[in-house]
Order: C-alpha cells, then structure tokens, then sequence
C-alpha cells in the first residue's frame, strides 16, 4: 500500500510528524511537569491527535480513486470484493500503528518529555482513534461517487467530533441531541484515557502556593493532579478507563 499509493500514506506520516513537531514546540514549556502546565499538557495531548485525524480527508480522495479502480478489477474477475476487503484490513492496520510512532514517538516522547512507560499504552490509543477516522474515510469515499462531496462530508464529522469531544463544551452543559454526539464521536474517549495515561506515569512538582493557576495541589502523584485538573475538564478520570474508552 505505502509503495502503491506513497502520497496516502508516507505523505501523511511526513504531515504528522511536521505538524506535531510545531505543536512540541509551541507548547516548549508544557514538556515540564509542573502544575502550571497541566492545563497545557491537556491541550498538547488533543493537538497531537485533532490535525492528524483531519488529514483523513486526504485519504477520502485518493480511497475514492482506488476504489473506482477496485470496481473495474471485480467485473473482470481479477479480484473479489471479500479478499479485497480482508487484505486492506489486514494491511491497513499496522500502518495506523506506523503512524501513531511517527506522530508521537519524537514530538512526544523525545520534545514533550512523555513518560517512557506511558509509550505502549499512548501509541494504542492514537493509532486507535486515527483508525476510526480512516474507516470514515473509506466509507465517505465508497458512499459519494464526487469526492469531492466525500471531503466536505468528513470535514463535518470531523469538526463535529472535535467539538463535542467533551474537552471544549462539557458533557454537562450539552442538551440532547447535541448529547448524543458526545458518546457516538470518539475524541472524548481518546482524551480521557489519554491524558489519564500521560498524567499517571509522571512524578509531577508539588505546588504548595497557588500563583493563579488551573490546578494546584500539595502532591507529586498524577492521580491527584487530574483529579485537580477534573474541575476545569470533566471528561478526565482518575482511574483506568483505557479498556473501555477503546472498546
């Protein structure tokens, strides 16, 4: 697939790890973990995640070609839809964990300073969440024969997932149907489980006199800093919600 089409996917992994970088370096001082950039470490985890899952729409493009191709193939009988279908499940996944090392490993790990025990668990989630979104993408790009119309209609799943990820309007202070958004789009679970697996492996600074920032609490324990950091986000958890947040 990556010698096939390399824009798609090569193309993209350059887009991820370019992107992130930015994002690493924007938010230098988040990559200390002091109380004060709690509330950035929040946003860093979201940002590493939102453009990559955008560049879906890329795919929504170049699956829409591959697709029309895959039909021409199937009614000369050079194919069938169901190995078709298994070899591009197959093939596809790893990559989805390709990607989640390229977007996090250095940007993460090496710039933002992520706890090295967190590595695992980290890269599961994103690459799940980027999984979800590159299912859309096949299915926008099979569903419209323009592409086009394939694009726009990602986009809006996209900024709709984001904004009722949970982390910009809380669940709380949504009405139904808006409420429904919250649980079907995945970003909620993502940040959730992922911010809970950066928090929890790190031994943070104690604050001991609050100076106006979002969380301040005489501890070095993550658990204790999230559970500060609930008041302003929700969404987070102090305890392991990774299985669910993935199932």
């Amino acid at each position: 697939l990556i010698i096939r089409d390399p824009v798609l996917y090569l193309g993209r992994c350059l887009v991820f790890l370019v992107s992130n970088m930015i994002f690493a370096f924007v938010y230098w001082n988040a990559r200390y973990f002091t109380q004060d950039q709690a509330f950035n470490k929040v946003w860093i985890s979201v940002w590493f995640v939102a453009v990559p899952s955008n560049m879906g729409v890329v795919a929504v493009y170049a699956l829409n070609d591959e697709f029309k191709s895959i039909l021409r193939e199937t009614k000369n009988g050079m194919v069938s839809p169901t190995s078709y279908i298994l070899a591009k499940t197959i093939l596809v996944i790893p990559i989805m964990f390709i990607f989640a090392i390229v977007a996090l490993g250095i940007p993460g790990f090496l710039v933002q300073d992520f706890p090295g025990s967190a590595f695992g668990r980290a890269i599961g989630l994103w690459a799940s969440l980027i999984y979800v979104f590159e299912c859309a993408a096949e299915c926008f790009a099979v569903l419209f024969d323009d592409p086009i119309l394939g694009m726009m209609q990602f986009m809006n799943l996209w900024f709709g997932a984001f904004l009722f990820g949970g982390f910009l309007i809380p669940l709380r202070d949504m009405y139904w149907p808006f409420e429904l958004f919250y649980y079907i789009f995945p970003y909620s679970y993502y940040v959730r489980s992922f911010v809970y697996t950066i928090f929890i492996d790190a031994e943070w600074e104690a604050c001991t006199e609050s100076t106006g920032t979002s969380v301040c609490v005489d501890s070095t324990d993550g658990k204790d800093v999230l559970a500060g950091l609930k008041n302003i986000f929700p969404l987070l958890e102090t305890d392991n919600q990774i299985a669910k947040d993935v199932g």
